[in-house]
């Protein structure tokens, strides 16, 4: 808990930062911003200058193996339809998910689907993590406890395999072979950062989208380019202006909310499960005592009874 604070600080902080001074120096407007402000204070690349690149390299432990779908332009819904549904069925998500947003959801529905590949995503990089996390404590304790005599030693042999087994090679990176170190704290702070910020910058530029290209914005499926029926009059386009703007605030109050929350309970998973597991084998130590004595205690109990009877009156 002591170490995971900070790194959420530093985290509050610098993203902070880094989407005001994008915001202030490149602007936000266009999907171009999106993408160029993306590269920029998302990716933190080497070779871009006056960066501090925190972040740079991140990839080499990233806890999913493939590339990170670009959120849709809002000119090119079928395009980015399209990347989302094969994104998602290489992580294993409903597809699905997509269609069904197009068909229930009111025009503008890119927020609903951008939502749910960023919560997607991120559903993902946690059970890599957790898994991954599951693989180093349980290594960790069966070669640096004594667990030779122990009769839970071939149960976590067991679920060390299940684990193992679990990470899909499609798409989930096996990190833990690596460093002696068991946690992957900073790993998942790097991987999930990286997703944040993304996010985030894709946020700012459909509410930029909403106020300056509302045409584009509110037109239906097909791109129909004539005036959405809720901009007709200047009531009915307030109201609803608001409503949509009011949803894409919403939505970037929660996931900031959300970010250092998950961390946190990750952090205390981390935490507690090698004391879980611990406290698993004092368990069965106990139990194993327990019975023994039970064992060795029952036999001279009935001694003691049958002596006792042996010299009651009238036996």
């Amino acid at each position: 808990m002591r170490i995971i604070f900070p790194l959420v600080l530093i985290f509050i902080l610098l993203s902070e930062g880094c989407f005001m001074a994008s915001a202030a120096d490149t602007g936000i407007g266009s999907y171009t911003d999106y993408t160029n402000n993306v590269t920029n204070y998302c990716q933190l690349q080497a070779n871009i200058p006056n960066k501090a690149n925190l972040w740079n390299g991140w990839e080499s432990d990233s806890l999913i193996k493939l590339k990170q779908v670009s959120y849709a332009d809002i000119t090119k819904q079928d395009i980015g339809d399209k990347a989302y549904i094969g994104y998602l069925s290489s992580i294993k998500s409903d597809p699905n998910r997509i269609n069904s947003i197009n068909l229930l959801s009111a025009s503008p529905n890119f927020l609903d689907k951008a939502s749910y590949v960023y919560a997607e995503t991120m559903n993902t990089i946690y059970a890599c993590a957790v898994l991954n996390a599951k693989i180093k404590i349980i290594k960790n304790i069966l070669e640096n406890i004594p667990t030779n005599q122990s009769n839970i030693k071939l149960e976590m042999q067991k679920q060390l395999s299940i684990a193992r087994s679990r990470i899909d090679p499609l798409f989930c990176r096996n990190i833990s072979d690596g460093t002696n170190e068991t946690s992957i704290k900073k790993q998942l702070l790097d991987n999930t950062m990286y997703q944040y910020c993304t996010y985030r910058y894709y946020l700012y530029y459909l509410e930029s989208a909403s106020k300056n290209n509302m045409n584009t914005y509110f037109a239906g499926k097909k791109g129909d380019t004539t005036t959405p029926p809720q901009l007709a009059t200047t009531d009915s386009a307030a109201t609803y202006l608001q409503l949509q703007g009011n949803r894409i605030t919403q939505e970037i109050a929660h996931v900031k909310e959300i970010f250092p929350q998950a961390l946190v309970a990750y952090t205390e998973f981390e935490r507690t499960y090698g004391s879980h597991i611990i406290l698993t084998f004092i368990f069965q130590d106990y139990v194993d005592l327990r019975d023994t004595i039970k064992n060795l205690l029952n036999p001279i109990g009935q001694v003691i009874y049958k002596a006792s009877n042996a010299q009651s009156p009238g036996k």
